[in-house]
């Protein structure tokens, strides 16, 4: 397995394009999404737009034998899919006016599972299940979620990192206390060139 420097960006590029196949831009909105989502969050989710795929980072946990520069754990990813439809069954099963929650599921996981990304690793669903959201309060919406592992190796081994200014300069090229100033004296906060 090759080192991506940044293999959670790479996997949410990889998962959107995978998904885009069937879950077409033109009717279901993608969006990066904290995990868990808090009830606000989702609110303002669900009312840009509707299906909807977000996509979040859960944790990263360490391979029991891992040693060296190099880290290597499972990533684990959520993807939450919230379909709305007033009617009742529809919401669950689809119909003209929206897709159904039963088949989203379903073609995620058919599309996600088993699914290699070059150069980054295969990806598995370790749990599907229906969710909702305490409080959310809009009946006409259902939710379900897919967990997703990765295994992924996290490292500069190979001196890629050097290869790589545009990555680092959103990692290290700020001054956190400029030259001359005092590390209690405020300062402004300063963007890289």
């Amino acid at each position: 397995m090759s080192v991506v420097l940044d293999p959670f960006t790479a996997w949410t590029h990889g998962i959107e394009a995978r998904l885009r196949l069937f879950f077409k831009a033109d009717r279901w909105a993608f969006r990066v999404v904290p995990d868990p989502l808090s009830i606000e969050e989702l609110r303002s989710l669900v009312s840009e737009r509707t299906p909807l795929l977000g996509l979040g980072w859960r944790q990263l946990n360490p391979n029991a034998n891992t040693v060296g520069r190099r880290f290597q754990g499972a990533a684990g990813l959520r993807l939450t899919i919230v379909v709305k439809n007033p009617t009742r069954a529809a919401r669950f099963l689809g119909d003209g006016k929206s897709p159904g929650l039963y088949p989203a599921m379903a073609g995620a996981i058919a599309l996600l599972n088993g699914y290699t990304l070059v150069d980054v690793g295969t990806l598995f669903v370790t749990a599907c299940s229906q969710a909702y959201a305490q409080g959310f309060g809009d009946i006409t919406a259902v939710i379900a979620t897919l967990d997703l592992t990765a295994t992924i190796v996290v490292g500069d081994v190979t001196g890629d990192g050097a290869a790589a200014p545009d990555f680092l300069k959103q990692v290290s090229e700020f001054e956190p206390w400029p030259e001359g100033k005092d590390r209690d004296e405020p300062i402004d906060v300063r963007t890289a060139p």
